[in-house]
Parts: C-alpha cells; structure tokens; sequence
C-alpha cells in the first residue's frame, strides 16, 4: 500500500474509545434514568464472541485433522461502570430492576424468617434487550461538512438482565474523587449490526472527561 493510500485513510480519522451510548429500556427507570445513563456510563467493553471446536481427525483426508465448529458463545457477563450523580438516578433504577429478579431480593425481615425466603421470578418478566451504540464524529473543522455523529455498529444484547450490582466505595480520603459502580448483566446472545448510520440526531455521546 503506497504511502498516498495510507495518508488518504488516516485523513479519515481513527476510532475513539470515548464515543459510544449504553441504552436500557425506557421501562427501566423512566426516561430520565435512561437518559443520564447515555451520558453517565464511563465505562464499557464489547464482549468477545469465540466458536467452540472439536477436532476432527480424518474426516474428508486422510490423517488430516481439522477443527470443527460446534457452537458460538459470547462472553458473559456484559459490564458497565457508571459515575454516580448525587440522587443516584441511574443506581437505583438498575436496582428496581436487580430486584423483579424474585421475591425479596431486597428483603424484609420484620415478618421474621419467612420475610426472607426467596423465590426467583419466571425469566420472561426480568429479561430485557440493552443497546450498545458505537458512536465516531464526523465533519466539523476543516470539513465542509457540519459536526455530526455517525454509528459505525451496534450491539444489541438479548434477553439480559442485572446479575451483579457492583460495590459503592466510599472513603473520607478521596475528597476530589467521584463515586463509580459496575454493574453486570448476563445476555443469552448479541446482535451485531455494521451497517453505518450517518447524522445520528442528538445523538448523546459519551466523552467523560468533558462533563467533569
């Protein structure tokens, strides 16, 4: 590749880390939940996606083994670290939700012993879809065109659901920090889709070091 052809594609700009949205159903939490989430999450990562093999010995050659593919399998869970603003909006929609897992998730135990005993609800009333938008901006200085957002993929995980409500550090030391929590939700499969959505409209973007 001729050094013109390498320049004409760096020109073009790289992928950045800091654009993306992560977004749960409006039912979760209302929309204002939803919203500060998109801007809120500071941290994600796609999961990898890997085909379990067996080998195969001899099967179309003679004392050829290959690998065959049996099954995909993603990995599990789908994590995402939050920055938490003074109500805790996004915690304790997320929380509302860890707790339709069953009965007394969040229990009470004023009844006695039976105010703790758990019992799981039927899967089809927790699981939800979650969305991950990759997001790269486009236009703006230098460009005849105007600033805009563009989603190169999306994720889309199915039938997820929280599995881990991650700890809420707090010390008197870190007077200058900000409070983050994790939280982890099992997916039975996600939905790849490349197709480029140009001019993405109010499209929230998360770069984290700006809203700080």
């Amino acid at each position: 590749m001729s050094y013109s052809s390498v320049q004409a594609i760096l020109s073009r700009g790289i992928s950045r880390p800091t654009l993306y949205e992560v977004i749960v159903p409006l039912g979760i939490g209302g929309a204002v939940a939803v919203e500060q989430l998109r801007f809120l999450c500071n941290r994600t990562a796609v999961p990898e996606a890997t085909s379990a093999t067996i080998a195969v010995n001899g099967h179309e050659a003679m004392g050829v083994t290959r690998e065959q593919p049996t099954f995909i399998q993603f990995s599990s869970p789908f994590s995402i670290t939050v920055i938490a603003d003074r109500d805790y909006t996004v915690y304790k929609a997320m929380r509302r939700w860890f707790e339709t897992l069953g009965q007394n998730v969040n229990p009470n135990i004023r009844g006695g012993f039976n105010g703790a005993s758990q019992k799981i609800a039927y899967y089809d009333t927790f699981k939800r879809n979650i969305t991950l938008k990759k997001l790269e901006l486009q236009g703006g200085r230098g460009s005849v065109q105007s600033p805009s957002y563009m989603e190169p993929f999306t994720i889309e995980f199915n039938n997820a659901f929280p599995v881990r409500m991650g700890e809420i550090s707090l010390s008197s030391e870190d007077q200058d920090s900000k409070v983050e929590f994790t939280i982890d939700f099992a997916y039975e499969t996600y939905t790849f889709r490349g197709d480029p959505l140009s001019n993405v409209v109010g499209a929230a973007v998360n770069a984290v070091a700006g809203l700080l």
